[in-house]
């Protein structure tokens, strides 16, 4: 006699394995899923405290005084107004009092490594121009076996590492629109602000646009982490691409997020204003 199998979960369970069989898949398939979204509303929260600090330090940026004096004597001009800017690769347009205006990129950190802030997310139809290597980072990052293990096997990563090596022009083209921007709507300076979590000690470093970008490009070395969960391509030690992710609330999580790991040797870059 035929038997039908069962489905539980979207999971298929025979209904010749045994009971007890059957009910220890099922209960590890509902402790699987109530994992998930613990994991997900955590990484929510997480998400949302850092957005709303990363717009704390931006209003700070442009109403604190010391930060506009220091601003003034850096550009040796005076500032006559700081407008917020949203949708664009800048947070901050100054203008001065001769009518000079500056696009400004505003990043906050607290503390220096770690995994990196999010700079970029998009499409992966907007990633790279090379749709081998978009192929690629579709099947290492969106198509997962699991939310924390990948379908492509080392030699698979290998061969990808070996493409975007061959594609260099591509792999710059990319960092330089989404860390700098691109159709006369490019940031002209980065200013990192790094604090604490109440704002009561603030450092303040500031970097040209282009001397970031010419950094980067001479830093470029391709990685993947050759375990079964290395899901991130990595452009060089301070930029990584991954699955936007952020769960359910998310309006697309799956779209490519660019990650900028600030380093003491990026600061050692930057001129310290304040």
């Amino acid at each position: 006699m035929e038997t039908k199998p069962e489905i539980i979960n979207d999971s298929v369970v025979s209904q010749s394995v045994p009971k007890t069989k059957q009910r220890k898949k099922k209960i590890e398939l509902i402790l699987e899923e109530l994992e998930c979204e613990r994991v997900n509303k955590l990484n929510c929260s997480k998400n949302s405290l850092t957005a709303k600090s990363g717009f704390k330090a931006e209003k700070i940026f442009r109403t604190d005084n010391k930060i506009k004096m220091a601003l003034e004597t850096y550009f040796k001009s005076n500032i006559v107004l700081m407008e917020k800017i949203q949708g664009k690769k800048y947070d901050t347009l100054i203008t001065f009092n001769n009518n000079t205006k500056l696009n400004i990129q505003n990043k906050k950190i607290e503390n220096l490594g770690g995994r990196g802030d999010s700079f970029d997310r998009r499409h992966i139809k907007n990633t790279f121009d090379n749709q081998f290597i978009r192929k690629y980072l579709t099947y290492l990052s969106l198509i997962r076996k699991s939310k924390t293990e990948t379908f492509m096997t080392e030699e698979q990563k290998q061969d990808f590492i070996n493409l975007c090596n061959s594609n260099l022009y591509d792999i710059k083209q990319y960092i330089k629109k989404t860390l700098i921007g691109e159709g006369g709507e490019e940031n002209n300076y980065w200013c990192i602000m790094k604090t604490d979590k109440n704002f009561k000690k603030m450092e303040i470093y500031i970097l040209s646009s282009f001397k970031l970008y010419e950094f980067m490009c001479g830093s470029i070395k391709i990685d993947i982490k050759m375990k079964k969960n290395g899901t991130c391509l990595h452009l060089s030690p301070y930029i990584s691409l991954q699955r936007k992710g952020g769960g359910n609330t998310d309006h697309s999580p799956n779209h490519i997020q660019a990650k900028f790991k600030i380093t003491q040797e990026i600061l050692n870059l930057c001129d310290k204003i304040l």
